[in-house]
């Protein structure tokens, strides 16, 4: 029962279960499901327990990591701000954990465990100051200061989806114009998609048509890139990290927008940030919120504790 551990990640899109090593930080079995499909919050984690039998169905793990798109902060004993999951909201953090009673169960924010996990295993390590930025359905981040979990004084630490970036009159679920995660996100892509192309169409088509030289989606290509360097130019001349690390969908099937992010924020930062403009892909790809979710179940100290 020691050397194995349940990772759960619950995004506003998917939810991944996962049997992970802690030794070798490998996925041994996994289960996916989509989070609408469930209708109510008792739905939901019997859902999750049900994948959870699936992976461990040997009981090999005593520990679950839980991973969740909300504000995260130690002393939290309900679910608050679940933009992306409002079946969520008000969720009791001990109701959650009677769903599981043969597991210890710790929680994290989502953005959070992957920050720490290529922090201390991954694409940051040696690092002391660290952003991992996920571009998904939605845009989060994790930070990192001294190897360290930052979470802010009231757990908000890293919500840079909501940072505004450009007065383009475009809203969001916020309610704000011009946010990052309303410019930038999967979400936002695929609406521009459908503009283009008509409804159905996707971020995939919009990124198909950008590779053949369609102007409308190099207009929105050039605008996105725009405003996403707008927002890594901002982070480093507030929170001076040594490194970016990026991951979700987005980056991981176009992977070339790293180097246009860079190129672009250079021509924005101070002169002696020029060439300090370091942004790399995720060690961990798709899997990283279960593993890391795993992560913080193993070292529950101040990263997880409850």
């Amino acid at each position: 029962m020691g050397d194995k551990v349940i990772g759960v990640d619950i995004g506003g899109t998917n939810i991944r279960v996962g049997l992970i090593d802690i030794h070798t930080f490998q996925v041994l079995k996994k289960d996916t499901a989509l989070a609408f499909e469930f209708k109510t919050v008792s739905a939901f984690f019997k859902g999750i327990k049900n994948m959870i039998e699936r992976v461990d169905a040997q009981k090999e793990a005593g520990k679950i990591g839980m991973a969740l798109p909300i504000p995260w902060k130690d002393d939290m004993i309900k679910i608050s701000d679940s933009t992306n999951l409002p079946l969520l909201e008000g969720m009791l953090f001990s109701d959650i954990k009677a769903f599981f009673p043969e597991y210890e169960v710790y929680f994290e924010n989502d953005v959070n465990v992957i920050a720490l996990l290529e922090a201390k295993h991954g694409a940051s390590r040696g690092y002391e100051h660290s952003i991992y930025i996920t571009v998904s359905t939605g845009i989060g981040s994790g930070m990192i200061f001294n190897q360290s979990i930052f979470r802010g004084t009231h757990g908000y630490a890293g919500e840079i989806g909501s940072m505004i970036i450009s007065d383009e009159n475009k809203n969001h679920l916020l309610l704000y114009n011009g946010t990052l995660e309303s410019l930038c996100s999967g979400n936002s892509l695929n609406e521009e998609s459908a503009k283009l192309y008509g409804e159905g169409a996707t971020a995939k088509h919009l990124f198909e048509q950008y590779k053949s030289g369609d102007a409308g989606a190099v207009h929105v290509m050039e605008a996105w890139i725009d405003h996403f360097s707008s927002a890594i130019a901002s982070l480093m001349q507030t929170i001076d990290p040594e490194i970016f690390v990026f991951g979700g969908s987005v980056i991981y099937h176009n992977q070339w927008l790293i180097n246009e992010i860079i190129k672009s924020t250079e021509n924005k930062v101070f002169e002696q940030l020029k060439d300090k403009v370091k942004i790399v892909l995720s060690k961990y790809g798709p899997d990283a919120g279960m593993i890391g979710a795993g992560y913080i179940a193993v070292n529950n100290t101040d990263e997880g504790e409850r």
